[in-house]
């Protein structure tokens, strides 16, 4: 069966990061982080995106860093800031949304986490919040920082 001749086709281009819709985000989500080697230059990939509905609270975020690259890839900071878009977003932590960061150094595996309080004014619309971890390793290798975005749905009544 053929679609309407008046339905529209979805011409948007692909998003370069899918968001992870949240049916309860009051509770944790566990993000797996992995780290390749290509040349000196260190990629740290994995779905750090998220879509908190309005109205659900608080989410620990935890990211866990699977390091492939034998250069002893470490977190070292978090980038955040809210109203945001930008990739990266201002240096430092610019956001009242993003609290408790938290870095756990020479851990085995490395982790870190952070709580998105989603408290911003959800009659306001949803909220763009940007963050970027940024990473340290053994020389000679760089480190590209990891920056999804995050969509606060926002709490009625604020």
């Amino acid at each position: 069966m053929s679609p309407p001749n008046d339905e529209k086709l979805d011409t948007r281009p692909p998003q370069p990061r899918e968001e992870r819709p949240m049916a309860n985000a009051g509770n944790q989500i566990d993000i797996a982080l992995t780290a390749t080697r290509s040349g000196n230059t260190i990629t740290i990939s994995g779905n750090g995106a998220a879509n908190l509905p309005a109205n659900s609270g608080a989410c620990r975020f935890v990211f866990t860093l699977t390091d492939n690259t034998g250069q002893n890839v470490q977190f070292s900071s978090l980038d955040a800031a809210d109203n945001s878009t930008a990739c990266p977003p201002p240096s430092g932590e610019n956001s009242q949304q993003i609290t408790g960061v938290t870095i756990t150094p020479n851990a085995s595996p490395p982790t870190a986490s952070f709580t998105d309080n989603n408290s911003n004014n959800a009659a306001s619309g949803p909220m763009s919040v940007s963050y970027q971890w940024n990473f340290t390793c053994n020389p000679p290798c760089t480190v590209s920082p990891f920056d999804p975005i995050i969509t606060n749905g926002g709490k009625s009544g604020v």
